[in-house]
C-alpha cells in the first residue's frame, strides 16, 4: 500500500515541457528543414538549367574507314559555350557497344568545331558500307546521336 502511495506521488510530481517551449521547438524545426529544402532545391534547378542551355548538333561526318578514323563537325546551339567530353560510335544494333574517345573541346556559342574520333585502340574496327550511331556527349551530361552509314 504505501508503494502504490510513493508510485501515485511520483506521477503527479512529473513535469512536461511548458506549452511555450514545445511551440518554439517546432517552429525552430520546420525553419531548419525548409531551409535545407530550399537549398537542394536551388542547386537542382541551377544544374538543371545549364544543361538545359547546353545543346549541341552534329553538323557532318567525314569518314576514313581504312584509317578507322571519323571527323565530326560539331555544332554549338545552345545558349551558353560547351565543353565535348567524349565522342562516341556504336554499331546501329541496339546491344552494341559504346565505344568512346574522350576530348575536351570547348565550343563557343554559335561556333562550330571538327572533333577527330580516332578508334585503334578502342576495339571497333569501321567497316564499309556499315550503319553506326556516332554520339557526342557535353561536360554537363548532354548529348546528341546521329545514325550513319560508312561509305562503301
Amino acid at each position: 500500500m504505501s508503494t502504490q502511495r510513493s508510485l501515485k506521488r511520483f506521477r503527479t510530481n512529473v513535469k512536461g515541457i511548458s506549452p511555450l517551449i514545445a511551440t518554439l521547438l517546432l517552429i525552430a524545426i520546420a525553419v531548419a528543414a525548409s531551409a535545407v529544402t530550399y537549398m537542394w532545391v536551388m542547386s537542382m534547378i541551377g544544374s538543371q538549367s545549364q544543361q538545359a542551355q547546353t545543346q549541341v548538333n552534329i553538323d557532318s561526318i567525314t569518314w576514313n574507314v581504312d584509317g578507322n578514323t571519323l571527323n565530326v563537325t560539331v555544332r554549338n546551339i545552345g545558349s551558353v559555350d560547351t565543353t565535348i567530353e567524349t565522342v562516341s560510335v556504336r554499331l546501329s544494333t541496339q546491344a552494341s557497344t559504346w565505344y568512346p574517345v574522350s576530348v575536351s573541346t570547348t565550343i563557343a556559342t554559335g561556333a562550330t568545331a571538327e572533333i577527330e574520333w580516332d578508334g585503334t585502340g578502342t576495339g571497333l574496327t569501321l567497316a564499309p558500307s556499315s550503319s553506326y550511331v556516332i554520339r557526342v556527349t557535353t561536360l554537363t551530361g548532354f548529348y546528341y546521336e546521329m545514325s550513319a552509314v560508312s561509305p562503301s
